[in-house]
């Protein structure tokens, strides 16, 4: 059975990136916590992985899934293709035994939560399957940390540093968030939107954060990051080092309370 072009382009896409050896898909997937209630967590692994390494969404589900919690996909939306495998029964005369076969797949277009607006989904769980590094320290100072898919962020922390919201399993993006947080408490209130300064500190301190936790070298992304706000990163960056030294006591001094 022929896959559609669009089907087709996407499975060759991912197909493309294993052979040239990049299976983080399957390494992340493996990772992470779907949902039992999301409907990705009924689908096969192959489905989950070819879906996850083209959206890097835990929870994509059809048109009319999404309809049916409240939320509408956007126009212009991109869907990902599961494979759905077609099967027919046929009984033996003799035995009256029936048995199934697979006789070929169709393709069903699914769209990722961040393709979607309307209702949030509270009914699904996102929570990681290995909690991060320095949720205790979160609790201790009275932030309330949650995971939802959001539209277009990996995280987002609320002005008075109270509530932290995150739609990515990714260390970095909850360090990132928690700076913020910690950032909030020192001044009493952040800036509102992504100000500049603020961003600084927040990429940098999650730079500090992810080497102390053997979360990875994330050097090369702040750089880049803190470059979408300043024309000149290093002036930024020494800008920010003594609040990012204070947002870091301030987490040290939680920890070791």
């Amino acid at each position: 059975m022929k896959l559609s072009p669009k089907a087709q382009a996407a499975l060759n896409q991912v197909v493309a990136r294993f052979q040239s050896g990049d299976l983080g898909p399957i390494i992340r997937l493996a990772q992470l916590k779907i949902s039992g209630d999301a409907p990705m967590a009924t689908w096969s692994l192959c489905n989950q992985v070819l879906v996850y390494a083209l959206t890097h969404s835990l929870d994509c589900r059809g048109y009319r899934q999404w309809q049916a919690v409240g939320r509408q996909v956007q126009q212009g939306a991109h869907a990902a293709f599961i494979l759905v495998p077609l099967v027919k029964t046929e009984r033996d005369r003799a035995t009256g035994q029936e048995t199934t076969q697979v006789y070929g797949f169709r393709t069903v277009p699914v769209f990722p939560y961040e393709a979607t607006a309307g209702d949030e989904c509270s009914t699904v769980a996102y929570e990681p399957a290995t909690l991060p590094p320095l949720l205790d320290v979160a609790q201790a100072l009275g932030i309330d940390v949650s995971w939802t898919p959001l539209a277009g962020a990996a995280g987002n922390c609320s002005l008075d540093g109270q509530r932290v919201k995150l739609g990515s399993h990714d260390a970095f993006a909850w360090f990132h968030e928690l700076a913020h947080a910690a950032h909030a408490r020192l001044n009493g209130r952040l800036k509102p939107g992504q100000h500049a300064d603020q961003e600084a500190v927040a990429d940098f301190t999650a730079v500090v954060l992810a080497a102390l936790y053997d979360c990875g070298d994330y050097t090369g992304h702040a750089w880049d990051y803190i470059r979408l706000y300043h024309p000149d990163p290093l002036t930024a960056i020494t800008r920010a080092v003594s609040t990012v030294e204070q947002v870091l006591v301030l987490l040290e001094a939680v920890t070791a309370a």
